[in-house]
């Protein structure tokens, strides 16, 4: 039954009131804390039964598609299944029984922790500053070149294997470093004492081909004439929709096959991800990269998407909407039945964001010019989001409301959506990017209805150390230590500075990983033939002392180049982030949606 809304909007007539709103006018104060990362992880590929378990929880949920995964998290893939991320620049697939998390994913570095299973990276590009290390209980496994990887690692811990299929791989261990070139395998053995030996690249199998076939999605496409290569997801959009061409916008994606009340960011849920805070997770294949980059407009009738310049790169945003009335100080409350509504509608071309978390001011500049066309980019963190003339504002069917606790209890939106006139929205308060909702530990991670326990991976795999070359991001604050926080500033993250004094009150827990101490400079070995296998070198010697972490020094950036050069390293240079110009290209034809890959390819 579709409800009635009426919208009844009140300013608080505290003394705090003046100032909360003020808030809603302007950006977070500039501050030296870092600014959140610009890149994360997309869950893209799900078959089977795979888990999920977000970062400062304990709770393992099923896994969802589009879930944006960032430093913390974890997966697992039970028997007969098979997971994928995406991360821009990179593909990770899991094979089944696959025990994996994020140790670290920011702007320099993707730092993977494998402590049980098999991992495939396909690295597609590696810019100057870049780092990309697979840690597994052995050694840690850094990719120096763009190229195709698979580690292995048993499920006793005992053995790790990596394969440099392409490319050209570094593995740090205790004590040693050595290369992995193209054409390779590296066996290592041990706990403390580790050797390896090196012997030529094994036939593919069955998890390889279902990697090669999931690789040729991204062949030959028309989306990449017109998206950044920066952009996460834009494998799916030739095959889920076509391109035309606005005298105002210039390319246009519109999607084939949606619902005929489809709205952006109404079929889907919301999640709670620090450092962001509310995230939108889409239901549809394809909805990761329209709904965390670019913008959205009504063209000839229907809803396209209008990407942000391709030669920029692109700032992960994590949903790019306008919540009305969902201000601190402001509350938009709904008539269905009991209860507060969250109200919110897609921002539209040219139209700026400004961050609910707490961002420099060339963070604000650089998510909002590396999504679409600023004319004027002087002091666009100044921007007061409640007197911008919002496109969609006022398009029949652009507002979506829903109660508060399908809001903030990660539930699906297009079940519980009430209608919003027109006339009903251009009258409501802007409220800007975060609604006054206080997230729950329901916030964490959407469970689907009738969904089963998620499987959780063997405790032996979770208590795993892993060895590491990287420092990784420092541990995770559980959300229950964070919780009453979040509740005086709902709708907003904390600052890195009050999570880091929660952090000091936390008792010392002993790290997942050991840092392998630095090793001598691996020597030049010849690439191995099939029939000539490279003998075995000798044995890693044990480092002196007691088996506690040991700490590599992590080089600082300057260092890191100039050894990345004395590596010679293939690596591109990454583009600048700055304006580019008014967009255009030719119309797109319609084309017929291919088969969707799927399966595990066995």
């Amino acid at each position: 039954m579709r409800l009635s809304i009426s919208v009844l909007i009140f300013a608080l007539m505290l003394a705090g009131c003046t100032h909360t709103t003020a808030q809603i006018a302007r950006p977070p104060a500039v501050a030296p804390e870092p600014d959140p990362p610009g890149r994360v992880a997309r869950l893209s590929y799900i078959s089977g039964v795979v888990s999920f378990r977000a970062a400062g929880t304990d709770d393992w949920t099923p896994a969802v598609l589009n879930r944006p995964l960032t430093s913390g998290d974890e997966l697992w893939t039970d028997r007969d299944s098979r997971a994928e991320l995406d991360l821009g620049h990179a593909f990770v697939r899991l094979d089944e029984r696959t025990s994996a998390g994020v140790l670290n994913l920011d702007d320099q570095a993707v730092q993977i922790k494998l402590s049980e299973g098999v991992a495939q990276v396909h690295l597609r590009r590696l810019d100057e500053q870049d780092e990309f290390e697979i840690d597994a209980p052995q050694a840690a496994v850094s990719l120096l070149r763009t190229g195709e990887y698979r580690i292995e690692a048993d499920q006793d811990g005992t053995s790790t294997t990596v394969i440099t299929r392409t490319g050209q791989a570094e593995v740090t261990a205790p004590g040693q470093s050595f290369t992995v070139r193209a054409g390779q395998r590296a066996r290592l053995q041990g706990a403390e004492q580790v050797t390896y030996d090196l012997t030529a690249a094994p036939p593919t199998d069955r998890f390889d081909s279902f990697c090669e076939t999931r690789d040729r999605r991204a062949e030959k496409l028309e989306s990449l004439q017109h998206v950044s290569p920066y952009v996460i997801g834009v494998e799916d959009l030739d095959e889920f929709g076509y391109w035309g061409t606005s005298p105002d916008y210039g390319p246009v994606w519109f999607p084939r096959a949606v619902v005929v009340d489809w709205a952006p960011y109404r079929f889907g849920h919301w999640v709670w991800i620090e450092p962001w805070g509310w995230t939108w997770i889409d239901d549809a294949p394809w909805g990761f990269a329209p709904f965390h980059y670019g913008r959205w407009v009504i063209v000839n009738r229907i809803w396209g998407w209008v990407p942000g310049p391709p030669r920029i790169r692109a700032v992960y945003a994590p949903a790019l909407v306008v919540f009305v009335g969902g201000g601190p100080g402001l509350r938009y409350y709904f008539h269905v039945g009991v209860g507060l509504g969250v109200a919110w509608f897609p921002l539209g071309p040219r139209e700026i964001y400004i961050p609910p978390y707490r961002a420099s001011r060339l963070y604000v500049t650089n998510v909002n010019i590396s999504h679409t066309v600023v004319v004027n980019q002087t002091n666009i963190w100044k921007t007061d989001m409640s007197r911008q003339p919002y496109v969609n504002r006022r398009v029949n069917g652009a507002v979506t409301a829903v109660p508060e606790d399908v809001f903030a209890g990660a539930r699906p939106v297009g079940r519980a959506a009430v209608p919003v006139s027109p006339q009903e929205a251009a009258g409501a308060h802007i409220g800007g990017s975060a609604p006054p909702a206080a997230p729950t530990r329901r916030s964490l991670a959407a469970i689907p209805d009738g969904a089963r326990p998620a499987p959780r991976p063997p405790d032996a795999a979770t208590r795993r150390q892993v060895t590491v070359r990287r420092t990784p991001a420092a541990a995770p604050v559980p959300f229950d230590q964070k919780r009453e926080t979040l509740t005086r500033d709902p709708g907003r993250p904390l600052d890195p500075g009050r999570v880091e004094g929660l952090r000091r009150q936390q008792t010392t827990t002993p790290p997942q990983y050991r840092q392998a101490p630095q090793a001598p400079r691996p020597a030049q070995t010849p690439t191995p033939q099939a029939k000539a296998p490279v003998t075995t070198p000798p044995q890693v010697r044990q480092p002196s002392g007691p088996p506690t972490v040991r700490q590599a020094p992590s080089p600082a950036p300057s260092q890191r180049q100039t050894e990345n050069r004395r590596r010679g390293i293939e690596r591109e240079q990454r583009p600048p982030v700055q304006q580019g110009g008014q967009q255009g290209g030719k119309s797109g034809t319609s084309k017929q949606p291919g088969k969707q890959p799927g399966g595990r390819g066995r």
